[in-house]
């Protein structure tokens, strides 16, 4: 098959989750007990200010834990709002900040980010998978604009669990973790209790995919020059990317891509469709039946239950049906009312949701395919 050209898939995910996050009754107050008793300490430099490094520093320490790592999360996520000036982060501000009822439009919720931060750090084991893992029906996309790297991850866990499982992440001596990233291993500590705060959610309470979000991050700022790097690997992580050139750089194979903006192209001549659905038919059904790794992507979308500027795995294609099966790093679960379609979207089983291809091209920027060459 003749490779389609490549073209550029930027997947860019909304910094939102499945879920969304509300604080109980005693979240702000337990926020700012937190704040007033770890402010000074946290003040390294004294100066009354936490500075985005003093945060960074608190974020990658193991010795915050609990209610304090909540906190820090709260923090490093407010520290990255850019649609809004915010106060410089003095214990005033963020006393003001947190005491806002309601809370100001566009303004950080320091309470409902604080109670959803201790949700997931106390939900989760600190095992590395659990006993039927891995397995992408738990995995819940967190506070990070990382939807390209979770895209192939799904897709490769779906297709190769006993790969991830017994050699792409493997526990090593003093609390650290090898994880195989194509041609290369990157070392990292466990997981910090404010770093799974901020990363994803695995509903099996296992440590996986957040271990992989931390090396993913590591290594992607290790590739960028010295002075252009961030402050932490996930910071990296969270500026975006493109699943497809993710699928590559984690499996350590090249792909090709095909792309579905033919089908928003107005007045397309019928035979120039045909052609450009065959040739995405012909590499779905080929993947599908080699168990290559697959992703795509959104950019606008009109189907209610799809999410815009996002990236998603491709599981599976019935060339029978002229079904497409997907999966959501959101994870949702959704059922219709009404009769599933254009108009009231599809039903969504975490994250996992299927719809016919001559929809899917519609809603769908383009897609992008492993190679795995033949020996």
């Amino acid at each position: 098959m003749k490779h389609a050209a490549t073209f550029l898939l930027i997947a860019l995910s909304p910094l939102f989750a499945r879920d969304e996050e509300k604080p109980a009754a005693n979240d702000r107050e337990r926020f700012l007990a937190v704040l007033e008793k770890n402010f000074a300490a946290w003040d390294a430099d004294h100066d009354g200010v936490l500075s985005v490094n003093e945060i960074n520093t608190l974020v990658e320490s193991p010795k915050v834990r609990g209610e304090d790592a909540a906190a820090v999360a709260a923090l490093k996520r407010a520290s990255r709002f850019k649609k809004v000036t915010l106060p410089t982060f003095t214990l005033e501000h963020l006393q003001q900040l947190a005491k806002a009822q309601p809370v100001e439009k566009g303004m950080p919720d320091f309470p409902a980010m604080f109670g959803g931060s201790l949700k997931r750090i106390a939900s989760t084991k600190r095992e590395l998978f659990a006993a039927e893992g891995p397995r992408i029906e738990t995995i819940r996309q967190g506070r990070m604009g990382n939807c390209f790297s979770l895209a192939p991850l799904a897709a490769l866990a779906h297709e190769r669990p006993d790969y991830v499982r017994e050699q792409m992440i493997r526990p090593v001596e003093d609390d650290h973790y090898l994880v195989k990233l194509g041609q290369q291993e990157v070392k990292v500590t466990a997981p910090t209790d404010t770093e799974i705060a901020l990363t994803s959610q695995n509903e099996d309470g296992s440590l996986w995919v957040n271990i992989y979000e931390k090396a993913a991050g590591v290594a992607h700022n290790a590739k960028k020059p010295a002075d252009k790097r961030d402050a932490t690997g996930l910071d990296a992580l969270n500026r975006g990317g493109s699943a497809g050139t993710q699928l590559a750089f984690i499996t350590g194979r090249e792909m090709f891509r095909v792309s579905c903006s033919f089908a928003k192209t107005k007045d397309l001549p019928q035979a120039d469709y045909d052609k450009h659905m065959a040739e995405l038919r012909a590499a779905l059904t080929a993947a599908t039946k080699e168990n290559r790794l697959m992703t795509c992507g959104t950019l606008k979308t009109t189907i209610p239950g799809l999410t815009p500027n996002h990236a998603y795995a491709i599981l599976s294609y019935d060339s029978a049906t002229d079904v497409i099966r997907v999966w959501n790093p959101h994870g949702d679960t959704r059922e219709v009312k009404g009769e599933p379609g254009s108009k009231n979207g599809y039903p969504i089983r975490d994250g996992i949701f299927e719809l016919p291809l001559t929809v899917f091209v519609k809603e769908f920027s383009g897609t992008a395919y492993e190679i795995i060459e033949s020996r």
